[in-house]
């Protein structure tokens, strides 16, 4: 179990559950918003002075946060989870490939918030998805993905590539 990223996921539910912008709790909570999006995306370590004064904020004991951290249940990624992430950290213009869906291979987001793929991953999921043989799926996903990323802009999204030695 990640820690951070769970305690994270679960201040953020609290958050939209409550109709609270994550500036909102961030200043009544006197912390950077900034500091407060590390901690919902699971990015910071955080005292437990900081985890006190977010429970009093949300009007909530610490061990019921704790509680909550523990028992989260993380709903799987869709395309539209994907899309809202990406809208909420102000990465509306990512481009992300909706068609055919490599969500399995979704491995990250770039700094400045384009989607990060892994290319294996992707090959994997052709073959599960679509029963497509190996050779077939990167023949598939080298003419049609990659080749449509010079008409996606400078959102476009990134191929993990792995170096075998």
């Amino acid at each position: 179990m990640d820690i951070q990223k769970n305690f994270g996921l679960v201040l953020q539910q609290i958050r939209k559950q409550r109709n609270m912008s994550q500036e909102q709790l961030a200043l009544a909570a006197d912390i950077d918003r900034r500091y407060m999006s590390d901690i919902e995306n699971g990015k910071r370590n955080i005292s437990l002075d900081i985890v006190s004064r977010i429970a009093e904020c949300l009007e909530m004991e610490v061990w019921k946060l704790f509680q909550m951290t523990e028992t989260i249940d993380i709903p799987p990624l869709t395309i539209q989870s994907l899309k809202d992430w990406l809208c909420d950290h102000d990465y509306e213009n990512s481009v992300v490939f909706e068609n055919p869906d490599y969500l399995s291979a979704v491995v990250g987001v770039s700094e400045n918030g384009r989607v990060i793929y892994d290319y294996n991953l992707m090959v994997e999921d052709l073959m599960k998805q679509d029963d497509m043989e190996y050779e077939d799926a990167v023949e598939f996903i080298d003419f049609n993905t990659i080749g449509s990323l010079p008409y996606a802009g400078e959102m476009s999204p990134i191929i993990l590539y792995h170096i075998d030695n």
